[in-house]
């Protein structure tokens, strides 16, 4: 009996020994990989953050029945900003970028069917996004006025 303890005793040590090993190859081989990096957001990512962030403003003051007389953004950056992926800025793209921005500018002109034009402007992103890009899908069709 005092044999099968020692030999059990014998045995957890050394599978302990063993997994202290193991613990420590692990931690070198983390430690050897590369460092963690930051995403950085292209122009246009970037850019499409700030239209989002005012189209929330706008979709507030239309809500509240205050007039939109101003953008916090240009929306002919559309046209130049650097993307992600460059081969998105093709024809699509670019009739979809001119229909926007025509969208815009009434906007802020139009105060009487400020809400339809916003909304044509929010159904045109999400129209846009479903071929270029879905990822922003939910969050743009949140911004629509119900």
């Amino acid at each position: 009996m005092k044999k099968a303890f020692y030999i059990l005793f014998i045995l957890a040590l050394v599978a302990c020994n063993h997994k202290e090993q193991n613990k420590k190859s692990k931690e070198e081989s983390i430690s050897k990989e590369e460092p963690f990096q930051l995403y950085q957001m292209s122009e246009m990512a970037s850019f499409m953050e700030k239209m989002y962030a005012d189209h929330k403003r706008i979709k507030s003051q239309i809500v509240a029945g205050e007039k939109v007389d101003t953008l916090n953004f240009e929306p002919t950056k559309l046209f130049y900003a650097r993307m992600t992926d460059s081969t998105d800025n093709d024809i699509f793209y670019q009739e979809k970028a001119k229909l926007f921005v025509e969208y815009e500018e009434q906007l802020i002109k139009d105060s009487l069917s400020q809400k339809e034009i916003y909304n044509k402007a929010v159904n045109l992103c999400i129209s846009c996004h479903q071929i270029k890009c879905t990822g922003p899908i939910p969050r743009i069709k949140k911004l629509l006025i119900r």
